[in-house]
């Protein structure tokens, strides 16, 4: 019996690798190779979490506001094939936030909610390199701009009245920059990929301004066979502090580590699926004991996306 099990694994690993099959990428990242000229791909994602729990650096601490974010996104990602190494990509987003906290003094218990379109990425990639064509690896780099689509106008229930909270409106109100460097390794019936974004802000809306963020990503993804796929990818961002009519907000920013599982399913060629957890493996967060703001981060994200390419 354990003989005709070695044998079978063996055979499969064998036919396995002589096919080579190309995995899919990381879900959170993004990858060093180019897209192929009139090549569209079109992407939809959903991603969610609930942000419960306050910490000042890695140490949790006693939240008196008792406050709960949850936090939906969903993304609208198209990408296209100029040719000549080029490629362009958009993202739209939808938000949908709900953010409740307790009035320490009061009692008062506040609820707030929030959704409709977020802001607008466009971004534009060359690819410098191309494992295909004899490199040692793909290797792309990028240019882009946020634009401020999103609303920061709603006001919202607090204890000191109507007020307008950064953190719940749909958009910053400020025109970003971003510069992006992708890379990827392709091997037998596996990849490698990494991926790292800097966004630089500006002033916006509300005398608000977000701090510039630093995004990156490292993953391996392995073909379990043509349909399945299997990853582990790290990610991790950070974030400057903000600053309010031009003075940093101590209880923001901060620096987050995540652990990213995930698996993807090609139905065919043109159409597959993804799913992944990204679990917060290490936080440097902010809390003010002063104001008791800040500081609140979840355990994890949960993402699926479905792509498609025509």
């Amino acid at each position: 019996m354990y003989k005709k099990i070695l044998i079978n694994s063996v055979l499969f690993t064998t036919a396995l690798s002589a096919q080579n099959i190309i995995p899919l990428a990381n879900i959170n990242g993004n990858v060093g190779n180019g897209l192929k000229e009139g090549i569209l791909k079109i992407a939809l994602s959903h991603e969610s979490c609930t942000k419960d729990s306050a910490y000042h650096g890695s140490n949790k601490v006693i939240d008196p506001k008792q406050r709960i974010m949850d936090v939906n996104i969903n993304k609208l990602k198209l990408r296209y094939g100029l040719g000549n190494g080029f490629d362009v990509r958009a993202i739209f987003t939808h938000k949908d936030k709900t953010f409740t906290y307790l009035h320490p003094m009061s009692s008062a218990r506040y609820k707030n909610t929030n959704k409709g379109l977020g802001d607008t990425l466009v971004i534009g990639r060359y690819e410098i390199l191309n494992q295909k064509k004899g490199d040692s690896v793909f290797l792309s780099v990028g240019a882009g701009v946020k634009l401020p689509t999103g609303s920061t106008s709603k006001t919202f229930n607090s204890p000191a009245g109507d007020t307008k909270f950064p953190i719940m409106q749909l958009g910053s109100g400020s025109t970003d920059y971003l510069a992006e460097v992708g890379i990827s390794r392709f091997l037998p019936n596996s990849r490698i990929d990494a991926h790292m974004i800097y966004t630089q802000t500006t002033k916006g809306d509300n005398n608000y301004q977000f701090g510039d963020k630093l995004k990156w990503n490292i993953g391996y993804s392995y073909a379990i066979n043509n349909a399945l796929d299997v990853q582990l990818e790290l990610d991790g961002s950070h974030c400057k502090k903000h600053k309010s009519s031009g003075i940093e907000v101590d209880s923001t920013g901060g620096t987050f580590t995540y652990i990213t599982p995930g698996i993807h399913y090609k139905i065919n060629k043109q159409y597959n699926i993804g799913a992944g957890y990204a679990y917060l493996l290490k936080r440097d967060n902010n809390f003010d004991t002063a104001s008791n703001t800040g500081g609140l981060s979840e355990t994890g994200k949960l993402i699926f996306q479905l792509v498609m390419t025509f």
